[in-house]
């Protein structure tokens, strides 16, 4: 039998492995086929504190109505009518675009996803404007431009001192070390999960308003 100390050990040391693997499998998705999630990316998981939390709730939320139409498009469709492709998980629903159609990389827009939900999000375009922000019940917890502690704020950057010190490590790691550590982040804060196979299909989406 192992002591209460050393249990404790043992699962902190397979929660570390776990998650580096799940680093791993994100950087050989951005280094193989997925390369062309490089170039734009934001990646939105909203996960109820209260009660479920569905679809139709997430769209009314992005369209800031309660008429949002839900309509099943495949990536190329959903480029084409402006639209942000949703899902959901068994403990969570998502947001991707892949075209800068939502405002979901600002910080106020994210605040107001938020509420009675804890939100993670990470995006970047080609490179650029990379970014992580997790807020809470209209609060931005944490945002971090540039996916760089060093630029972090928010009203708790204590309550994420794991994922800031996961980000501070792969720093001086070689590309795409950042960006797959900030996808691990969110993965493991969410479960939510981005497989290369799921772009491949048709899935929920709403169209946004510019």
């Amino acid at each position: 039998m192992f002591s209460p100390a050393t249990r404790l050990l043992l699962d902190n040391e397979r929660s570390k492995m776990n998650f580096q693997e799940t680093v791993q499998r994100y950087a050989e998705l951005l280094l193989g086929d997925g390369s062309w999630l490089t170039e734009e990316l934001a990646w939105t998981v909203l996960r109820p504190r209260v009660g479920p939390l569905t679809l139709s709730d997430v769209a009314q939320r992005l369209a800031g109505n309660s008429h949002a139409l839900i309509v099943e498009r495949d990536f190329e469709e959903a480029y084409t009518d402006n639209a942000v492709v949703l899902d959901a998980t068994d403990e969570a629903v998502m947001i991707v675009d892949l075209h800068r159609t939502s405002n979901t990389p600002d910080p106020d827009f994210i605040a107001q996803l938020s509420r009675n939900v804890d939100v993670w999000h990470v995006s970047w375009h080609t490179a650029l404007s990379r970014r992580m922000i997790h807020a809470l019940d209209g609060r931005i917890i944490a945002a971090v431009p540039h996916l760089d502690p060093a630029d972090a704020v928010g009203e708790d950057l204590h309550s994420v001192q794991a994922e800031l010190a996961a980000l501070s490590a792969a720093q001086h790691d070689p590309w795409p070390a950042v960006e797959a550590t900030a996808l691990a982040i969110v993965e493991k804060r969410t479960g939510a999960r981005l497989r290369l196979d799921w772009f491949d299909h048709a899935h929920p989406s709403i169209a946004i308003d510019q």
